[in-house]
């Protein structure tokens, strides 16, 4: 049976302390997954991989916020492999159909749209096998496995919760696998063998902190943001771009992330200028000992590349993979305190995030949305429900007239900014 999850883009929306007309990407692109699945009916009452409608409506939903459209054609349920087998020979695994437990053998056989433009292909599965430096084969324990600008995507929850995730792993899994197809990694710009997977201030489900902890719920518990501003951001979501650059060995605690002053190196005080590497563990940072880098944000939605419209079926037929998550990794990241999200249908993003600066030029690389020079530049061009952010400085306005603050904006002074009228 085929069911198809198509959602049209949302003109308005409405979301709790924002309404706005929706921000969408500089080009509305149509993405195509087609999606099929394991039940397995060895044991009583057994367990299906199948994902739900709400599932697949979160993620289209997701898409649909940046006025795009995803097309999700969930197709066959196929047979039940405990492990998905690589080449023996080599390691590979999307290319591999040498045996029937392999995903290339299940893709020859049950990928409709083989040699369609524009189509990628997802295996919802229980487990696959992985493969350490020294070529040995294990059972990964992974939630997933993908190409990184690539048609191949796996979704392996069997060894999380009921052996198939809860409804917001399955949900954020998948848009995370696909955004590893569309050239996303873990690490926004960086290097990832520099920054690691867990960066703070990468709010996307990209980042292992957010994959299955969701992106406004991790903030939130993890003290990043205030309580305010939680509707300019959404559980299910890659990055727009909008946290700040942190420079790991040199962070102004009083700063924080702008947004609010941060305990950095977990000392119980917060004040002076400390380093902390912030994105090799967790479930906090507390503790790490990793490298100190540089983190930026990264927008990612204005970075989504679709090879499958322009690459061959050869040049697809085995493209570099990146492996995610384990539920030990995960596990190890939960904090006790933080509870589990709830899968429901988000409302799509109105307000922005304005970063005002007296000095005229952005911060860092300018990672942050529209660096403003005035607090009237930042009136004038937010939306209704945005936050702007003052940076340390005097904003003396006065020579401009009365500046009348008019919108329902969110107005915060970042370690001693101040606005003079």
């Amino acid at each position: 049976m085929l069911k198809t999850g198509l959602l049209q883009r949302n003109l308005v929306a409405t979301v709790v302390l924002v309404t706005a007309v929706v921000a969408g990407t500089a080009t509305a692109d149509t993405f195509r997954i087609e999606i099929d699945y394991m039940v397995d009916t060895s044991t009583i009452g057994g367990h299906s991989h199948e994902p739900t409608q709400a599932e697949l409506d979160a993620v289209i939903r997701m898409f649909a916020c940046q006025g795009h459209q995803l097309i999700l054609e969930v197709s066959d349920q196929i047979p039940h492999h405990d492990v998905l087998r690589r080449d023996p020979q080599n390691g590979a695994f999307f290319s591999y159909d040498g045996e029937a437990a392999s995903f290339g053998a299940l893709k020859d056989q049950y990928f409709d749209r083989a040699g369609q433009a524009g189509w990628h292909y997802c295996i919802f599965a229980h487990q696959y096998e992985g493969i350490d430096d020294d070529g040995n084969y294990f059972d990964s324990g992974s939630s997933g496995i993908a190409e990184i600008l690539g048609d191949d995507l796996l979704v392996s929850l069997g060894t999380f919760a009921g052996e198939i995730g809860t409804p917001f792993d399955r949900a954020s899994t998948l848009a995370h696998e696909f955004g590893h197809n569309l050239g996303l990694t873990h690490c926004g710009s960086g290097d990832c063998d520099e920054i690691e997977d867990n960066s703070p201030v990468l709010a996307s489900i990209m980042s292992y902190n957010y994959q299955l902890e969701g992106v406004r719920s991790g903030l939130l518990c993890n003290d990043l943001i205030p309580d305010s501003e939680a509707g300019l951001f959404r559980d299910l979501d890659f990055s727009h771009g909008r946290m700040p650059t942190l420079n790991e060995d040199s962070l102004v605690e009083i700063a924080g992330t702008a947004w609010r002053p941060v305990d950095w190196d977990c000392s119980g005080f917060i004040g002076g200028i400390v380093s902390q590497d912030l994105s090799s563990g967790g479930p906090t940072w507390c503790g790490n000992t990793g490298s100190l880098d540089d983190l930026d944000d990264y927008d990612e939605w204005a970075n989504l590349q679709d090879v499958t419209t322009t690459m061959t079926a050869a040049e697809l037929k085995e493209r570099p993979t990146i492996t995610c998550i384990t539920a030990t990794e995960a596990a190890a990241l939960k904090r006790a305190d933080c509870p589990n999200p709830d899968l429901v249908l988000e409302s799509c993003i109105g307000g922005s995030i304005y970063h005002v600066l007296d000095r005229g030029t952005p911060s860092g690389d300018g990672s942050w949305f529209d660096p403003l020079g005035s607090v009237t530049a930042a009136q004038n061009a937010a939306l209704g429900g945005s936050a702007i952010i003052l940076e340390p400085g005097v904003y003396d306005e006065s020579g401009s007239g009365s500046l009348i603050l008019d919108k329902p904006a969110r107005y915060h002074s970042v370690a001693g900014g101040s606005l003079v009228r």
